[in-house]
């Protein structure tokens, strides 16, 4: 019952089947399965019926939304991979490599402000820790601004890891759809579940 309210919420302005297809990709994590796509239009349609291009339409409009979810994704990897080779670079500086001499916690971490990006804390932890004591400034620095913000090292790890692994599984399932639904006789579905047809 709460799939047609899409339509006046966030996706307002979009067509119905967009909706739907947004819905059913959150729904299933991108993981496409014809019956089950079947059983999801049937129960939009007991509240909203759909027309008949609106149902052709289901298709091509859950490709465009897999792939931009697909998009969504790799634009979080590149705002991971940018957010550790910058955790990378502040290392070496707290860290003295190179050569250089190690800088004091203060100066390298001087600038920062509100909650600190995840993929950045867990690089700097997987960096800093088990190394000279020396460095311990700037790990109590990273742990007292990690409480501040109601958390822990071990726990923004432990977060980080399921995070990379459902985006994982989110990426395969979004692939092996489009595999699925490339091989896919859209005629038997758009027929199962057309009220017209039924009719």
């Amino acid at each position: 019952r709460q799939l047609p309210k899409l339509i006046d919420g966030p996706l307002k302005g979009y067509p119905r089947v967009f909706s739907l297809a947004w819905a059913f990709v959150a729904h299933t994590d991108g993981r496409f399965e014809p019956q089950m796509l079947c059983r999801f239009v049937r129960a939009y349609q007991r509240i909203q019926p759909l027309t008949i291009g609106e149902l052709w339409a289901v298709a091509i409009t859950l490709r465009v939304v897999l792939v931009e979810n697909l998009r969504r994704l790799a634009e979080d990897i590149g705002n991971y991979q940018a957010a550790r080779q910058e955790a990378d670079v502040l290392a070496d500086r707290l860290l003295g490599v190179g050569g250089r001499e190690a800088e004091p916690a203060d100066a390298v971490f001087g600038h920062f402000e509100g909650p600190l990006p995840t993929a950045f804390t867990v690089q700097m932890v997987q960096r800093l820790r088990e190394q000279d004591p020396r460095i311990m400034p700037a790990l109590l620095w990273l742990d007292e601004r990690l409480a501040a913000h109601g958390t822990t090292a071990d726990e923004i790890v432990r977060e980080e890891q399921q995070r990379q692994g459902a985006a994982n599984v989110t990426i395969r399932n979004i692939i092996t759809s489009l595999r699925l639904m490339s091989a896919m006789d859209w005629r038997e579905l758009f027929e199962s579940v057309s009220p017209v047809d039924a009719m």
